[in-house]
């Protein structure tokens, strides 16, 4: 099933106003992204679509940075309380899956800008921290019948420490190899953004393909979005893209476009090359 982030509409700021814009537009299936203003959560019972929930979702009425291995106690509860309304409205809509980002080193006060560079984290306490929040969500969400996925991270050249990753977790195989293995359990996916993918590998180095390759047995649902290979830019997708020639392996799994800044006639294009990328795309076993 292919789903339209409501991230992807210009001015998306009023969510409902999105989701009325939608409706108009014959768009189905819809994931409720991190990019809204507080509002009241009943008002979504007056559409029909299906949904999926990601990260910052609902929206706070006073913002914070979504941190799950904050070491700040009052920023981890605060992400871990987030996440569980985000699973009660996942129960109250009918969505099957929760998905959130991963734990950074520091606490940024915006997560599309410079991260500070100052006072990090040990990281593997970060990370046990981060493994210990997941692990209290995924108890939470098992008992309500709703599945979890990670987003693995994005690192910009702007986020880099003399060309080192310090400040954000899960950006690269080894590291989300480490994550299940401290997890241990088989109740928690990936979320693989594929713009993501391409923009990590390039500033750290290392193949996108077999980035994919590795991650692709824990994948609960993708994320889609067009960039320069450089900078997560949240582009429209092209026939010719990258990102789009990875969509075949993942026909069986939701398709999540997350491109941004477009008119509803520019996402039900996106949504039809996906489409019919994965129409076409045969599976060999």
């Amino acid at each position: 099933m292919i789903y339209a982030s409501t991230n992807c509409l210009k001015n998306p700021k009023n969510v409902i106003k999105v989701l009325e814009i939608y409706e108009k537009s014959g768009i189905e299936n819809v994931e409720l992204g991190s990019v809204h203003s507080h509002f009241d959560t009943k008002l979504l019972k007056k559409f029909s679509f299906n949904f999926l929930i990601h990260n910052y979702f609902p929206p706070p009425k006073i913002p914070f940075t979504f941190n799950l291995a904050s070491q700040q106690k009052s920023i981890r509860n605060k992400s871990i309380s987030l996440a569980k309304k985000a699973i009660n409205l996942c129960c109250s809509l009918e969505s099957p899956l929760y998905t959130f980002h991963p734990g950074f080193t520091v606490d940024p006060p915006d997560i599309g800008k410079p991260f500070p560079k100052t006072n990090i984290s040990d990281r593997k306490k970060s990370l046990l921290t981060y493994v210990e929040s997941v692990v209290e969500i995924v108890i939470y969400a098992n008992q309500r019948g709703i599945k979890v996925a990670m987003e693995p991270s994005v690192v910009q050249k702007f986020n880099l420490i003399d060309g080192k990753n310090e400040l954000l977790l899960f950006a690269d195989y080894p590291e989300i190899k480490q994550f299940f293995k401290y997890l241990n359990r088989n109740d928690v996916g990936l979320l693989l953004d594929l713009g993501h993918a391409a923009v990590s590998a390039h500033w750290l180095n290392y193949d996108k393909d077999d980035f994919v390759k590795k991650c692709k047995k824990h994948v609960m649902a993708i994320h889609v979005s067009n960039n320069n290979g450089k900078q997560d830019q949240h582009k429209s997708l092209t026939h010719n893209c990258w990102q789009i020639s990875k969509l075949g392996e993942f026909k069986h799994v939701p398709i999540i476009l997350e491109t941004m800044n477009l008119t509803t006639d520019q996402i039900k294009f996106n949504i039809n090359l996906v489409s019919n990328t994965i129409k076409k795309t045969k599976i060999f076993l």
